[in-house]
């Protein structure tokens, strides 16, 4: 997958699949109460219904889930939304199935918004600022995906 190809709902939904902590970490799901849970349902919709555009998608995140998550997931998830996203630069838009997913998981990961201004590298580099070690995973994996080495 190179960037600028149509989206891949199905690499994208199982991306997020493999972050869930499951019932095997948590007592039970807790589905959209939780960041995870709720990137599976964003990414379920946008595949099922086939579309990109979730209305105020992003006002409807549980940014209150303080669950725990495998980074090591989590950042190759994060990986393979950035790799999924189209390059739309100034055309970039908050209510994109893809953006939503990516918010969900930065804040699981980092635990705060990034702005993404419609560049994945750009947007990687913008991790590294926050913090380095994750920002060097996140471009690890996403250039293993972009070569086809990936999950």
């Amino acid at each position: 997958m190179q960037i600028g190809e149509p989206i891949d709902m199905h690499f994208v939904k199982h991306a997020v699949a493999d972050c869930c902590c499951s019932v095997t970490h948590c007592e039970s799901c807790a589905g959209r109460q939780c960041l995870i849970g709720f990137a599976k349902l964003i990414a379920e919709y946008a595949t099922t219904k086939k579309t990109l555009s979730i209305p105020n998608g992003m006002t409807m995140a549980p940014l209150r889930d303080t669950k725990t998550y495998d980074i090591d997931n989590v950042i190759m998830a994060l990986a393979a939304i950035n790799l999924s996203c189209k390059n739309c630069m100034d055309n970039h838009d908050d209510n994109c199935a893809v953006n939503i997913l990516r918010y969900s998981l930065e804040v699981a990961l980092l635990g705060q918004h990034i702005d993404f201004g419609g560049n994945p590298l750009s947007y990687i580099l913008a991790i590294a600022k926050i913090d380095a070690e994750t920002g060097d995973k996140v471009l690890r994996d996403y250039n293993l995906l972009k070569q086809g080495l990936g999950a």
